[in-house]
């Protein structure tokens, strides 16, 4: 166990994790909470700082009905990721507060830009011709939860499966969501039982609740659609992508690999973020930030100017300076704060037995020396 001096005033949290081909690793994460800035302003650190989250926390279902839950803040104990995840959570409020139909919400961090389409409750109607996408309720605000994204889930009873256990069809992207319904070519290696009980299922329904979040360009216009769910938050380990980059776990695995990741682990996986909220590279962290259609008034900051850098030193004396990256950025829209967090990690070769922790304002030395990004062999595809 490393001494760890800290004198950033933020939480820090030191944890042994495993690399890819079962290597051993030391991960320190640090977690600050910053109060939006105005009028263009740098975020300010806040009295009160949110402690490290030591696991991902999920809404009530995720005990009664799993698949059906949603992440509300994302863990930090990860080794990990290839990129900076930016998130938004809490409700997103109309413009100057004021209830309307729908209105266009986006985020823009440095270089990376967002715009969805927030929509209040609205339903799709089954009609003689088809079904059809009713208007939206004027609203004040609409909750950043994937549970009002497009997709959904049905589930078929044991009893009418080939291997009697209880079988659920999804979106692949997010069972948790909202008015879809799967094509027959989503269930047709089911049982004739089950197949029936899908189209009786989806024959019953009258209407369905539509997504209250979509995406500009390609919006949700009837429940079979073939489009991803979208949103700002975070994106459970059960839903894809994320759910292929965790790899292959099959019998070669079990016989060659078990307990190290399967050989086609992708790092992403990682990633709690949509694909285009992740920033490759890493953000610095004294990137200008705009929100606009999430306050009640467009708001333009900037990250908070801090680098996290640590005087290393080993087991041998070797001692050397290194450059955290930060890979979380996520705003509580509910809160007024910003949890930004920086990652490092240190292989066991000679192992780290004293830290000094700080950050620091400003440009670094072009020539400082760094934090290797990954362990060797990992796969970054």
């Amino acid at each position: 166990m490393a001494t760890i001096e800290n004198s950033t005033g933020v939480p820090h949290f030191w944890f042994e994790q495993t690399g890819p081909d079962g290597e051993h690793l030391d991960v320190l994460v640090v977690r600050a909470t910053f109060a939006f800035g105005v009028n263009g302003q740098p975020m300010t650190v806040t009295p009160e700082q949110q402690p490290i989250a030591y696991g991902d926390a999920y809404s009530d279902s995720v005990e009664s009905d799993p698949l059906r839950a949603v992440i509300t803040e994302d863990g930090d104990l990860l080794p990990y990721k290839p990129g900076t995840d930016v998130l938004i959570v809490g409700h997103a409020v109309a413009p100057a507060g004021i209830a309307q139909p729908s209105w266009l919400a986006s985020v823009r961090v440095g270089q990376m830009r967002k715009t969805l389409r927030l929509h209040g409750p609205r339903n799709f109607y089954k009609t003689f011709f088809g079904w059809r996408l009713g208007p939206s309720e004027p609203v004040a605000y609409v909750p950043l939860d994937y549970r009002l994204a497009y997709g959904g889930c049905i589930d078929v009873p044991a009893a009418l499966t080939a291997e009697s256990i209880a079988y659920t069809i999804k979106h692949p992207g997010n069972p948790a969501g909202c008015g879809w319904l799967p094509k027959p070519s989503a269930y047709k290696h089911l049982p004739r039982a089950a197949r029936r009980h899908i189209k009786d299922w989806i024959k019953g329904k009258k209407f369905l609740p539509a997504p209250q979040i979509e995406s500009e360009a390609t919006p949700v216009r009837y429940p079979f659609q073939n489009v991803d769910a979208q949103g700002f938050s975070t994106i459970a380990r059960w839903c894809e992508p994320r759910l292929s980059w965790q790899g292959t776990y099959d019998d070669e695995w079990h016989a060659a690999r078990n307990p190290m990741l399967p050989k086609d682990f992708d790092s992403r996986y990682y990633q709690s973020a949509a694909a285009d909220q992740v920033c490759s590279p890493y953000l610095i962290g004294d990137e200008r930030v705009v929100l606009t259609g999430l306050l009640s008034d467009d708001r333009e900051m900037c990250l908070p100017g801090w680098r996290m850098v640590a005087a290393v030193t080993r087991a041998s004396g070797e001692s050397t300076l290194c450059i955290f990256n930060l890979d979380t950025v996520r705003f509580d829209l509910d809160s007024g704060e910003a949890s930004l967090v920086w990652r490092a990690h240190f292989d066991f070769v000679d192992p780290v037995v004293e830290i000094a922790l700080a950050a620091i304002t400003g440009g670094l030395m072009s020539d400082s020396p760094s934090m290797t990004a990954m362990p060797n062999g990992e796969n970054t595809r």
